[in-house]
């Protein structure tokens, strides 16, 4: 489906994006992983690539440094040749009333969340145009359409990004290149703390409730990285040539329904 295609993901050491790393290297990309963090904690995600007979390579990149974010793309081109794709799924998310928010975290998360990923794109399109075009997925978040109480930084941080994926496409209508959105609910990742193996008694009696509660037609509150990484994999196909622009939610239909939370 992506065989020959040159994709970088963005907060690929965990989460949905290591899950979209790996599920796009089974389908044919060569995928540079990248992370704030150090190398040595992105190689684990390149070595079970790599082990699975995929082509991958470990990047950091810290995406609130531009100088940082250009020498990333330019490395790309000048080892590869080209630019394809780019997943950003690098994410930062604190919560707790506004009045409480210490400026600090909403910065952070504005950052990382929001201006992060438009200079990524600032200087992935010059490379994706010489390449003759390419995609672009942004995570966002189903908070961007759903008040949820106490996400309201995030939830700004996350529609902003959602709307800037939106107004972005009448640049994008003659490049061949397409930028669209995935809002996903409640995942299953270290950055919410919901990694099964790390929940307390307390938390793994909450989850049980929700789980029961749960409208999602699978009967779980809780979704996986690789449930989203299908999504993006979809709006990278040339199955996806008719989204431009499109915020796609993910959420297994909680904001259309949206319950109180578990007790």
């Amino acid at each position: 489906m992506l065989d020959g295609k040159i994709a970088i993901v963005t907060g690929g050491s965990s989460g949905i994006g290591a899950a979209t790393a790996a599920l796009f290297a089974r389908n044919g990309a060569t995928v540079i992983v990248t992370s704030e963090q150090p190398l040595d904690a992105i190689q684990p995600v390149v070595d079970r690539i790599v082990a699975a007979g995929g082509k991958a390579q470990a990047a950091t990149c810290d995406i609130m440094d531009r100088d940082a974010i250009a020498a990333l793309v330019a490395g790309v081109e000048r080892d590869h040749g080209r630019l394809d794709i780019l997943i950003q799924s690098a994410g930062m998310c604190f919560w707790g009333p506004v009045e409480d928010m210490p400026a600090h975290k909403i910065d952070l998360m504005f950052g990382v969340n929001t201006i992060g990923p438009i200079s990524m794109i600032q200087a992935a399109l010059p490379a994706m145009r010489r390449s003759g075009g390419g995609a672009i997925v942004n995570i966002s978040s189903g908070a961007a359409v759903l008040g949820v109480n106490e996400f309201a930084v995030y939830a700004a941080t996350k529609a902003a990004i959602a709307h800037f994926t939106r107004t972005l496409a009448p640049e994008l209508r003659r490049s061949n290149i397409r930028c669209n959105a995935i809002g996903p609910g409640s995942v299953r990742t270290p950055m919410l703390g919901f990694e099964s193996d790390e929940l307390t008694p307390e938390q793994q009696q909450g989850m049980a409730r929700r789980e029961a509660r749960s409208i999602s037609p699978y009967g779980n509150a809780m979704m996986e990285p690789d449930d989203i990484a299908q999504v993006a994999l979809f709006l990278c196909s040339d199955a996806a040539r008719a989204l431009q622009g499109s915020f796609v939610l993910a959420d297994q239909g909680i904001s259309s329904a949206m319950l109180p939370p578990a007790s």
